[in-house]
């Protein structure tokens, strides 16, 4: 059977990751390396995977709470761990979300994965900057503190904050276009564009028709899954302030949990710019540095925290790419719409095709 466009995307994720993460391990970090720092940590590397369990239950049971389709919360779980191990190795942070999309949508239907994900990425980026944004407001009150290797100089703290409200504004802006706006206007505007002309209209309009009707949804009969799913992610971004903080202390250096907050602010910070580098490793760690620079703190415990972090998650990256390589050379099955309380009746839900400009 001649494979579907979408299982060919997924082989070349899953080949393209594959091959990436080899050669960071091989090449980039290392086995000599991988040991020395892990013999640094001793067995308390272990608890990083239970802390880790948080975030990645935290970001399953948010999506899952969007998807109004019924879905295997295993199987979602596994989904979001291959995009999650594909966005940690592509430049902008983004690519894994195509992934999550073509391997969900057997399941739910090409509008509901695409709403989905993009109320899910609205939400982990509106908890993040909140975090992002409280955690220097924080020190600013209750700072400096006793454990700290030094005082966080007001000023920094004070760029920190600035830095994290002005790169949150689109936030409320991507709200107000879409609620004033709406999508299937935002869509009919884009499909004027030559490249999205090549794309049947009455297909692409309906698709963002659909995507519209689940926004809505969202906004009323599922506002409080919608809430619920914002808390979930919020909680999943407190457990990388407590990575951080865990990570320090195993290198033998004590802060607050305000100021990993703190340090939270600083990393959101460092990948808003590694989005816009076309590779990620090196460039985090030497940026970690240059954030325990700028605070006082010593930068090559800063760059060592990365590196034991990014360990962790080379781990959960592997298993990530297994299922993806696994979903990728299994046959797809189509999918079938069906509402929850449903009529059993088909529609084609699939994205829509390009097809040549009239």
């Amino acid at each position: 059977m001649k494979p579907s466009k979408s299982q060919l995307f997924n082989i070349a994720a899953f080949l393209v990751g594959t091959g990436i993460i080899f050669y960071l391990i091989v090449f980039q970090i290392g086995w000599e390396k991988t040991q020395i720092h892990i013999t640094e940590m001793g067995p308390a590397f272990l608890w990083l995977f239970p802390i880790y369990l948080i975030t990645l239950i935290g970001d399953t049971f948010s999506w899952r709470l969007l998807i109004r389709k019924p879905v295997s919360l295993i199987r979602v779980m596994l989904v979001a761990n291959s995009g999650t191990a594909i966005n940690a190795l592509t430049p902008s942070g983004d690519g894994g979300e195509f992934v999550k999309g073509n391997l969900i949508k057997q399941e739910i239907g090409g509008p509901e994965s695409v709403s989905s994900l993009l109320l899910w990425n609205f939400l982990y980026a509106v908890t993040k900057k909140i975090l992002a944004i409280l955690g220097p407001i924080l020190y600013l009150i209750f700072g400096p503190f006793s454990e700290d290797p030094v005082a966080v100089p007001t000023k920094i703290v004070w760029g920190f904050l600035i830095a994290g409200i002005l790169t949150s504004i689109h936030l409320p802006l991507l709200y107000l276009l879409v609620k004033y706006y709406g999508v299937e206007k935002s869509a009919a505007l884009f499909h004027k564009l030559p490249i999205i002309r090549r794309i049947d209209s009455e297909k692409f309009l309906g698709f963002a028709r659909k995507i519209e009707e689940a926004f809505h949804a969202f906004a009323g009969a599922y506002f409080t899954r919608f809430l619920l799913a914002g808390l979930l992610l919020f909680i999943a971004h407190v457990s990388v302030c407590l990575e951080i903080w865990f990570v320090l202390k195993m290198l033998g250096m004590d802060i607050s949990p305000i100021t990993s907050l703190l340090l939270f602010t600083g990393t959101a910070l460092l990948q808003t710019l590694v989005s816009f580098s076309p590779v990620e490793m090196g460039v985090t760690e030497a940026g970690q540095m240059g954030i325990f620079s700028l605070i006082g703190f010593n930068p090559g415990i800063g760059m060592l925290q990365e590196f034991v972090r990014r360990l962790r998650r080379l781990v959960f990256n592997f298993l990530g790419l297994a299922y993806l390589g696994y979903c990728a050379f299994t046959p797809e099955r189509p999918y079938i719409e069906k509402e929850e309380g449903d009529t059993g009746e088909n529609e084609n839900s699939a994205a829509p095709e390009i097809t040549p400009a009239p």
